[in-house]
């Protein structure tokens, strides 16, 4: 499946994947501490069920998600993050998984 596909792309190219099942109870904290290591250490996370995340928390993600995509385009080695300057890997990524239902 989609979360497979992109565990074993990861493989391929060398590369730490780390799934996250999403839920409910998720807040953008604990989402953005994973971003943060993500970023730090150049490993690819991939988000399953990421439809289940409440909608309020949705909007805070996605600014996250901004904030490093811009350090990315921009080649930055390190950005301000969450209140705190971390060092960027550009190896990184992130990739969503969603199921209808």
């Amino acid at each position: 499946g989609k979360t497979d596909t992109t565990k074993d792309l990861a493989k391929a190219l060398g590369l730490l994947c780390v799934v996250t099942n999403c839920g409910e109870g998720m807040d953008y904290k604990a989402v953005g501490k994973i971003f943060s290591g993500l970023a730090q250490c150049g490993a690819w996370g991939c988000f399953d069920e990421f439809n289940r995340i409440d909608a309020s928390v949705l909007s805070v993600i996605s600014s996250q998600i901004q904030t490093i995509r811009n350090a990315l385009i921009h080649q930055l080695t390190t950005f301000q993050f969450e209140g705190q300057e971390i060092s960027l890997d550009s190896r990184m990524g992130i990739f969503i998984t969603m199921n209808p239902g």
